[in-house]
């Protein structure tokens, strides 16, 4: 593939370029039906991109950055995110991102959260 010569999506810049922008959204879908399998009415068709900057309600913690967030027309969220090197608290930190994602949507949908699935999708090398 021609485009592997010149970008390499292990590169945290060039995957959210080609993951991560409304150009590329078609490249996203894609994958994302690709890596779950989905297939007839479970296929997603579209996704809005979502703030990848998760802020706390309380100033002194620590916010969290994301690569890519977005949600289908169900209400169904994805975080994608790209992890080249071994890191020891990756583990514990992909299941913050998680969490905190997840709370986000039960505190602003209500009882509605019940509906509402979550997919993290995480590449380590």
């Amino acid at each position: 593939m021609l485009i592997s010569r010149f970008l390499d999506p292990k590169n945290n810049y060039a995957f959210l370029k080609i993951f991560g922008t409304e150009k590329n959204k078609d490249i996203l879908i894609h994958f994302l039906n690709d890596i779950l399998g989905y297939t007839g009415k479970e296929v997603i068709t579209e996704v809005t991109f979502l703030k990848t900057i998760q802020d706390h309600d309380i100033a002194a913690y620590r916010q969290s950055i994301v690569d890519v967030l977005c949600r289908d027309k169900y209400g169904t969220q994805f975080i994608v995110e790209m992890q080249v090197s071994k890191h020891p608290g990756f583990e514990k930190r992909a299941q913050l991102y998680a969490a905190k994602a997840y709370s986000k949507q039960i505190i602003k949908e209500d009882e509605d959260h019940k509906k509402k699935w979550q997919y993290m999708q995480n590449f380590e090398e």
